[in-house]
């Protein structure tokens, strides 16, 4: 009974930690900061293998049985869906965060490039519009 005590414990601290890096998560986000939103990308990812790890431990572990019967292991695993769900209801508000960011940074390339087009705007000889990027494309040395 000491060993699936020992992989609920691990499963607990796994579950508090993943709770801390998605909440760096959505400061990384709220701040756009890019690297640090890759860097915790990679500590998620490995958080959630070592997860999925410790999950399937627990349910190939000979006395998995005790975690539905008895009381001390109730509580625990009760605890840990509760973070489980908190974990998740926190990665949702990052997921609307990160849509969030990519329509503004949508916004703000149509916004660049409707200013560059519009900055960009000049006649060629014969009266016609052309833009910057097509200046010197008809010149033969």
């Amino acid at each position: 009974m000491n060993s699936i005590n020992n992989i609920i414990e691990l499963q607990l601290e796994l579950l508090k930690k993943l709770k801390v890096l998605i909440k760096e998560e959505k400061e990384a986000l709220k701040t756009q900061n890019a690297d640090l939103l890759l860097s915790l990308a990679g500590d998620k990812a490995k958080l959630l293998d070592e997860l999925k790890n410790n999950d399937d431990a627990l349910s190939q572990h000979e006395h998995n049985s005790l975690l539905a019967t008895d009381s001390t292991l109730l509580t625990q695993v009760s605890f840990a869906k509760e973070l489980m769900a908190e974990c998740q209801q926190l990665n949702s508000e990052n997921s609307s965060l990160i849509e969030l960011n990519i329509a503004s940074m949508n916004r703000l390339s149509q916004a660049l490039q409707v200013s560059r087009n519009a900055s960009s705007l000049t006649y060629n000889g014969k009266g016609k519009t052309s833009t910057i990027s097509t200046l010197g494309n008809d010149i033969k040395a």
